[in-house]
């Protein structure tokens, strides 16, 4: 599955509506009616990490999150399937920031890791121990 840095992740994308978001990822969200405005999660078992959207007022598609899966004192695991989620450069969670910066040496320092891009088209990289445990496309907050 496809990580296309300022546009989609899975094929899922800022401004899209939640209603189409969850046509392409599919079942297994966690959306109820209340939390359909505000966020639906894509659960893994303990090792397979991740994947939600934020919501925006109107229902739209805020932010797409993939993260791998953490033990239970918070230390990543790289393993599962988000693993074979992967960007230019074969960039996937679990890189480290080395890596990345020779695909994407134009990175920049944010709050919330190294980003490319702005506003609805930032992605996000955000690391632990030097590897990517989160990757986000949409502003940064």
């Amino acid at each position: 599955t496809a990580i296309v840095p300022g546009a989609t992740i899975g094929g899922v994308a800022p401004g899209m509506s939640i209603k189409r978001a969850i046509a392409v990822w599919g079942p297994g969200s966690a959306c109820t009616a209340d939390s359909v405005r505000m966020r639906c999660t894509w659960m893994g078992t303990g090792k397979q990490g991740s994947a939600f959207v934020e919501v925006d007022p109107a229902g739209k598609v805020r932010q797409v999150v993939i993260e791998a899966a953490a033990t239970s004192n918070g230390t990543p695991v790289f393993t599962g399937p988000l693993l074979h989620w992967k960007a230019r450069g074969k960039v996937r969670l679990g890189f480290t920031t080395d890596k990345i910066l020779k695909v994407y040496p134009k990175l920049m320092g944010s709050p919330s890791g190294a980003a490319l891009g702005s506003g609805t088209h930032t992605t996000t990289f955000t690391t632990s121990g030097g590897r990517v445990y989160q990757i986000v496309i949409g502003p940064i907050e």
